[in-house]
């Protein structure tokens, strides 16, 4: 009983272990992949001309702020296609080496985190002995996106409009003992730019307004 009790703790403490490590590692790769992605496409090309509605009083205060509809579902279906798009291809590993390492590979249409079972002890002595423990990793569900604004009172007549998009979605993580999904979420400028005007104290130096979420599923 001493030996099952031993053994049970030591499981699941390596596989909170196993999933922390391979949640911080799925954040780091994907965060830095959709900001690459996103540059070279939407990043570029947004025009907040285009998107954002300003409304100024007749002394130049900045009374509200709102959404081309049109425009900001076509920044979203942008952005979430090609980052529907961006996730198989990183699941199935056709993607830039500098997205990998040493300890990430794929295999069978999915990613391979390579642990060595030394990070069970929380010791970094013994960090990268013992064998490796594979852990997959998939996308799953669906990519959920929105817009975002922020309006700040910059200088002595000027405001900061910058434009956000939020993404969220979810990885599936799957060690020899255990099955968990993890949400990841990330907001990303696309766009900025200065506007003559300034943000009423009444609303504290800051307007922000979200748009509504736009879905799409990740395997299609």
């Amino acid at each position: 009983l001493f030996t099952f009790f031993l053994l049970s703790n030591f499981v699941q403490q390596m596989d909170h272990s196993l999933i922390q490590i391979s949640t911080n590692e799925i954040s780091r790769v994907t965060y830095r992949f959709i900001t690459d992605e996103l540059n070279g496409s939407v990043f570029n090309e947004t025009n907040l001309d285009h998107i954002l509605i300003l409304e100024q009083n007749q002394q130049g205060e900045i009374l509200y702020v709102d959404f081309n509809l049109d425009q900001a579902y076509q920044v979203l279906d942008q952005v979430s296609s090609i980052l529907t798009h961006s996730f198989d291809q990183l699941e199935s590993g056709n993607v830039s080496v500098q997205y990998l390492d040493s300890d990430l590979s794929h295999e069978l249409g999915s990613m391979v985190l390579s642990i060595p079972i030394g990070n069970s002890f929380k010791h970094m002595y013994f960090y990268n002995l013992g064998p490796r423990i594979p852990v997959r990793i998939n996308f799953v569900g669906s990519v959920l996106t929105n817009l975002k604004t922020k309006v700040t009172d910059y200088g002595l007549n000027n405001a900061l409009v910058e434009l956000f998009v939020y993404i969220e979605f979810k990885t599936q993580i799957l060690t020899p003992f255990d099955v968990e999904e993890i949400t990841l979420k990330y907001d990303a400028v696309i766009a900025s730019m200065m506007i003559e005007g300034k943000v009423p104290s009444v609303y504290g130096g800051v307007i922000e307004k979200d748009s509504t979420i736009y879905s799409k599923d990740i395997k299609s």
